[in-house]
């Protein structure tokens, strides 16, 4: 099933609506949305219908993944699989797919209560991607809109659920020590995108930590990193460079939710023929420096996590 499936989309529940606008279109560079017939907006990053969907709501926090698969048969395979790991699929009616812009619709629970749904044939949209602010676009394609990183209180096991159902493949394992929390992680891909799906071990107030776009563009990037020093974007990791083998330059901040954002470029590709998983004990070869919130962030939900209530940040 390798390079027949990709995350297609993100769901996501948010509370402040009109900054998220803002931040789509001054921060990330998306075209202005489509409202869909639930109210929710639906942004793009190419020439699929949606990747990214807001709907409004309380959480702040993923609602759904959304993963595309090639194939009838393939598709099958996913809910079969699904049925023997504990994982209750159903199919959606056409409805439900209609408004997800696809020929085909299923749902089935994954570790940690995470929605996942399982599509055919995202439509495309009437009229070419173009943004202002990102002129080179986003590298999506058969690689889907980029990757999510989740929260999971066992990153393992976890991981072990998408490799069996979704048969997505170990990329790398990761322990690494930031003040004092200690992160634990595992990468997972399903095509020549290094990951596009990780699971981490970490204190958080939410399930999704980040979400990932690249753009096909160093230099767009370079534009983005600028963009969120004018707009005062939260930042938590400054600009840096992740080690081989994934090799991406990007940066981090924060969403109007809460949860952490990438913008990203020069990712490396995967070669599966010769690819072996390989353990990281760092994140970065240069840069990538956590800033004073993204340290209060973590200390804040570490002591939350210990005493079981909530510290402001």
């Amino acid at each position: 099933m390798f390079g027949a499936i990709r995350l297609a989309y993100l769901v996501v529940s948010v509370s402040n609506v009109p900054e998220w606008k803002r931040f789509c279109s001054q921060m990330l560079g998306l075209p202005e949305p489509a409202t869909l017939d639930d109210g929710a907006l639906a942004y793009r990053l190419d020439e699929a219908a949606h990747r990214l969907i807001l709907r409004e709501g309380g959480a702040d926090d993923i609602e759904a993944l959304g993963w595309e698969v090639d194939g009838d048969e393939n598709f099958a395979v996913v809910l079969v699989r699904a049925e023997k790991g504990g994982a209750q699929p159903a199919m959606m009616d056409e409805a439900a797919a209609r408004l997800r812009n696809v020929h085909k619709l299923a749902a089935f629970t994954g570790p940690d209560g995470v929605r996942n749904e399982l599509a055919m044939a995202l439509a495309r949209a009437a009229s070419p991607f173009r943004s202002e602010l990102v002129p080179g676009g986003f590298r999506t394609d058969a690689m889907g809109l980029g990757h999510a990183v989740l929260i999971a209180s066992n990153p393992e096991a976890a991981g072990a659920f998408y490799r069996e159902v979704l048969g997505m493949r170990l990329s790398q394992t990761l322990r690494v020590r930031i003040g004092p929390v200690t992160i634990e992680g595992v990468f997972l891909h399903c095509n020549p995108r290094h990951h596009s799906l990780a699971l981490f071990k970490m204190p958080s107030k939410r399930r999704l930590q980040h979400v990932m776009i690249e753009a096909r563009e160093l230099r767009d990037i370079g534009l983005a990193w600028e963009r969120a020093q004018k707009l005062d974007v939260p930042i938590t990791l400054t600009l840096g460079q992740h080690p081989e083998p994934d090799g991406m330059v990007s940066f981090y901040g924060l969403t109007p939710s809460g949860f952490e954002f990438e913008m990203g470029a020069n990712g490396r590709l995967i070669d599966p023929a010769k690819f072996e998983p390989i353990a990281l004990s760092l994140t970065s070869d240069w840069g990538h420096h956590p800033t004073a919130r993204a340290k209060w962030n973590l200390l804040s939900a570490a002591i939350g996590a210990k005493f079981g209530r909530r510290i402001r940040a």
